[in-house]
């Protein structure tokens, strides 16, 4: 048997929770819920009336509104202008008078010809050795999402 003044190794949720609220353990020790997270997303970062919560359920219609006011701007992507080649493919599909498995293989063409670019990139950033592992791993998760792509645009059954 442990001393009683010990803390017990498998404390029960219920006893965290009578002290304090929160509870997380490891080894047997409280451990600070809030440890390694940014101050942002700290929990106590919201019980300060005077700072401005950014991310969390509001608890009164002003910390709502504080949390909209700053809420970060989206960085959208800007639209690029449609080159004179893409102009004239897409004035040729229109003008064509095809029918579905046609546009299923027109599409297809166009999702391999993209797959086919990414994973090109990939291997090129690979065997750089001053490449950006967090690059690499954008273009093969979007290289992934083009195959998924043309595997759900293969299976449509157009009969």
């Amino acid at each position: 048997m442990s001393p009683s003044n010990e803390q017990p190794l498998n404390p029960s949720a219920d006893d965290a929770k009578a002290s304090n609220g929160r509870y997380r353990f490891q080894a047997g020790k409280p451990v600070d819920p809030d440890d390694g997270l940014h101050p942002e997303l700290r929990s106590s970062a919201f019980n300060d009336t005077a700072a401005t919560p950014a991310v969390a359920i509001p608890d009164s219609p002003e910390q709502l509104i504080a949390m909209q006011e700053n809420k970060p701007e989206r960085h959208e992507k800007r639209a690029e202008p449609t080159s004179p080649k893409v102009s004239q493919v897409m004035e040729l599909i229109e003008k064509l008078e095809t029918n579905a498995y046609e546009d299923q293989q027109i599409a297809l063409a166009l999702v391999r010809h993209l797959e086919q670019f990414h994973d090109n990139v990939v291997e090129e950033m690979q065997e750089d050795s001053e490449a950006k592992h967090t690059q690499i791993v954008s273009w093969a998760i979007d290289a992934d999402r083009l195959m998924r792509c043309r595997m759900l645009l293969e299976s449509v059954d157009l009969d």
